[in-house]
């Protein structure tokens, strides 16, 4: 028996994500379209990235995946330009990167495992991390909106930005 992989072999590879990457896109996405449809346009818009997201995730399609995450941000800006308040668009602003970050894991995932393995744990951790480090700068955008919404310096809040990002960096090395 030979253990030599041909071309058709290759070509046969199903590499369309597994059933989890799409249910958590689909998840994360309808927390997006739920919390940021406080207008009309808003709503259409969310909802439309809520219908592309699926397909494009499904499909193993990058294109059409972005299509529907950027209806979803679309809907968090329309949301926030009406003046939502600020925690349900940090919520909806999260849940849209997790959405997005979900599908583009999951496409990534079937294309090199294939649709026939088992990643859903894998899929779930890096979900899970993904959400901690949206919550995280979810907090931190609340205490520099409430910092500059208290009358504090401008000062202030460029030093409370840059040490947080110099906290960042220092994590990535």
């Amino acid at each position: 028996m030979s253990t030599r992989t041909t071309d058709a072999d290759a070509e046969s590879i199903d590499a369309r994500p597994g059933t989890a990457s799409v249910a958590v896109a689909v998840a994360a996405a309808l927390v997006t379209v739920l919390v940021s449809a406080t207008t009309p346009l808003a709503g259409a818009v969310g909802l439309c990235g809520l219908v592309v997201v699926p397909i494009g995730v499904r499909r193993g399609s990058r294109v059409l995946h972005r299509i529907g995450s950027a209806g979803l941000f679309g809907a968090v800006l329309l949301a926030g330009v009406a003046g939502s308040s600020p925690v349900p668009m940090l919520v909806a602003a999260g849940a849209a990167v997790v959405a997005w970050d979900a599908g583009e894991h999951g496409i990534g995932l079937g294309r090199q495992l294939g649709h026939a393995a088992v990643s859903t744990r894998a899929q779930l951790a890096h979900v899970g991390v993904t959400v901690a480090v949206a919550s995280v700068v979810a907090v931190v955008g609340y205490v520099v909106y409430d910092a500059a919404s208290t009358g504090q310096p401008t000062t202030a809040i460029v030093l409370l930005l840059g040490a947080a990002l110099l906290f960042t960096y220092a994590l990535d090395r």
